[in-house]
């Protein structure tokens, strides 16, 4: 089995082996970004400028034969051992770029994208409990940004647009347990999403409402004050409107005690309009 890891770290292994010593160069760093166009050949222009942003490319330049040279070595040698019909990532040449080929392949983002494409599918279609499902599943692959390491502008794309869409993901299963009346579950979620984004006001308007019915002021106290705290310290903002007037309504008790309703939840949980963009200034 082949095994790529690109979330939360990256790591690609042959069985139980895991390719610990990369060569210098790029190599690592050309298979990264092929990784995202499987199957099709990229120019060498392209590959060039995704490597190498600072530096004009040219026809003959030898780093990128280099580090494609240096890749095949590389892949070869792992799959040494594996049977010829197994699973297989190989490196061709073509007249105008080069192609990765992965052949049953296990990449973990691309599991991820592929369960919440179903889940989605499934949510659009009315059938929340297969969505709440797979969207479960698709959240169990995502370990961490992805290739947080990589500082080039493509690695930055793709792993923003795998955030947004694991929150996005999170969002729904917070929703589900709040249905279920599973307020360990929705506190469960608000910390994954507070990992991936500590500055989504949304996720502390819900923490604070979550315990604002179990009668918890204690808490309530605590993540309103946190909230307001990072806000200030990194954005230089007070919170929303909408966190406000949670909060105030939270300390009086008008919460305590009374059931969970979704459509109420996401009322409370909801931006005041414009007022996520236009703050006060702290």
């Amino acid at each position: 089995m082949i095994v790529v890891r690109t979330l939360g770290a990256f790591e690609l292994s042959f069985g139980d082996r895991p390719v610990e010593r990369w060569k210098a160069g790029k190599a690592r760093s050309l298979l990264q970004f092929l990784l995202l166009r499987p199957g099709r050949t990229v120019p060498r222009d392209v590959l060039y400028e995704a490597l190498w942003p600072d530096a004009p490319w040219s026809k003959n330049s030898s780093s990128l034969k280099v580090a494609a040279h240096m890749l095949r070595s590389i892949l070869e040698q792992s799959q040494g051992d594996l049977p010829a019909s197994g699973p297989a990532l190989r490196l061709l040449t073509r007249e105008s770029g080069y192609v990765l080929e992965a052949d049953r392949v296990a990449v973990d983002f691309e599991a991820f994208v592929r369960l919440a494409d179903e889940a989605h599918a499934a949510e659009r279609a009315g059938d929340r409990v297969t969505a709440a499902r797979l969207y479960r599943h698709a959240v169990g692959h995502y370990e961490g940004d992805f290739l947080p390491d990589v500082p080039y502008d493509w690695a930055g794309v793709e792993r923003e647009w795998l955030r947004s869409r694991f929150l996005c993901a999170l969002t729904v299963l917070t929703e589900a347990d709040i249905e279920h009346g599973d307020h360990v579950g929705v506190i469960r979620w608000c910390r994954r999403m507070l990992d991936a984004e500590p500055l989504h006001e949304g996720t502390y308007r819900a923490l604070i409402l979550v315990h604002a019915h179990l009668g918890q002021l204690t808490q309530v106290h605590r993540w309103y004050r946190l909230c307001a705290g990072l806000l200030r310290d990194h954005l230089q903002m007070t919170p929303d409107l909408a966190t406000q007037r949670l909060y105030g309504r939270a300390v009086r008790g008008e919460f305590n005690g009374r059931p969970v309703d979704l459509g109420a939840w996401r009322h409370e949980l909801a931006p005041v309009g414009a007022a996520t963009l236009l703050r006060t200034p702290a």
